[in-house]
């Protein structure tokens, strides 16, 4: 056997030793979220340099975004309630879609103005890779509380869709960073791009969403149906990769349709339980895997006043630009809502500000991040800034939500 593969597998078997670990810790220690013990986990992991040295794990940047992306999303998809999201598409849609591209530019702007950072693209990029949310921690406390089903899905589908947006942004500008000619991306090119990838991989992932169905109404197998949705979630990735469209919608689009069209026609409930455990447990492991392996790489970076710019400066303005451009995009778009639409509760639009947590989506970007050109200058303190703003959102934010919720007077009373 080959010694450095043996290593590896060693390597992973001791993260999935951990991730138990910090699991058993969460669930019967504290009772805190595991989220929050995750990033706690990373952070201990790159202070006190636990652990092997990032390059034994066999990581590489391709690795986060074709390995762990495709099973996220389409384990975020696939519970997603079809017929309950529609009834808020439309602040869904302007949250995850304008709301994501207007906190892209505000949070790059000041950056750029504020941190130290000259080129306006890397911090644009950064501003695309922390504006998605991630709803994990908020919505256990929401099944606590039994708060509105309403105040749920806008907090669900919310981050379902501004994963997708945050994704495509980042690649788009991440394409142009690395462009080799320095030709960079104008805006209306830029528009033009986000339009073909999304709609191109909304496409895709409908198309390839159904045949899935097809096949799956006409077999009787738990099996080999949640065999069938594993190989959709990467395949429709991949293609759409292949096909330079956008493989997080697809991925998303494909999910939708068998999380609601394939679980109501085509699968019992032994299959339902069987896809929704597997791809739980897929969660689990990979979102355990994605802060442990962004500890590993923190603990790499060199002393911070070797760095292109001081991270303390980049983090302290980071986290308020994170918070500047979530307050301008909930209350503007909140309160225009209200006025042209539905109303909802004024006290909604607290929770969407401050729930707006951000999780695994922004530490896969950063990991992503190749060290290639300018952008290497920039990555160690981008790494560091970004971490700092992932654990300021689930420790700070997630531990005041449930007071929060209380003051709100939002649910049931909470422990």
């Amino acid at each position: 056997m080959d010694h450095s593969i043996e290593h590896a597998v060693g390597i992973y078997i001791g993260l999935l030793v951990v991730a138990c670990l910090v699991g058993i810790a969460s669930k019967y220690l504290y009772h805190l979220p595991y989220t929050i013990f995750l990033t706690l986990t990373g952070l201990l992991v790159g202070v006190f340099h636990i652990g092997p040295g990032i390059a034994e794990t066999g990581f590489s940047h391709d690795l986060i975004f074709f390995v762990f992306l495709p099973p996220l999303l389409f384990q975020g998809a696939f519970h997603m309630e079809l017929n309950r999201l529609l009834k808020h598409i439309a602040p869904i849609a302007c949250f995850a879609i304008p709301g994501v591209i207007v906190s892209t530019l505000l949070v790059g702007g000041v950056i750029w103005w504020l941190a130290g950072i000259s080129s306006l693209a890397i911090a644009m990029l950064f501003g695309a890779l922390i504006s998605p949310t991630d709803p994990i921690s908020v919505l256990a406390m929401f099944r606590q509380a039994d708060a509105p089903e309403d105040l749920r899905i806008l907090v669900e589908g919310e981050s379902l869709f501004n994963d997708a947006t945050g994704v495509v942004i980042f690649t788009i500008i991440l394409d142009a960073v690395l462009d080799s000619q320095g030709g960079g991306l104008s805006v209306g090119s830029a528009i033009f791009e986000f339009i073909k990838v999304s709609g191109g991989g909304l496409l895709l992932g409908g198309v390839l969403g159904y045949i899935a169905f097809y096949i799956m109404r006409r077999i009787d197998d738990p099996l080999l149906e949640n065999a069938i949705c594993l190989t959709l979630a990467f395949g429709a990735f991949w293609l759409a990769e292949v096909l330079h469209l956008s493989g997080v919608i697809a991925t998303v689009m494909a999910g939708l349709l068998i999380g609601n069209q394939g679980r109501r026609l085509a699968m019992d409930k032994k299959t339902s339980n069987t896809i929704e455990t597997f791809f739980e447990s897929i969660d689990f492991i990979l979102n355990s895997f994605l802060f442990i392996l962004i500890g590993l790489e923190l603990r790499e970076i060199p002393g911070f006043h070797t760095l292109a710019v001081n991270p303390w400066r980049l983090l302290l303005v980071a986290i308020i630009a994170m918070l500047v451009g979530r307050a301008f995009v909930v209350y503007t778009f909140y309160w225009a809502l209200n006025r042209v639409g539905r109303k909802r509760p004024k006290s909604f639009k607290h929770i969407l500000f401050w729930g707006g947590l951000r999780g695994s989506i922004p530490i896969a970007l950063l990991l992503h991040l190749p060290a290639e050109g300018e952008l290497a200058t920039y990555r160690p303190a981008l790494l560091v800034a970004g971490f700092g703003c992932v654990f300021f959102s689930l420790v700070i934010q997630g531990l005041t939500m449930k007071p929060l919720m209380k003051y709100l007077k939002i649910g049931a009373d909470l422990p």
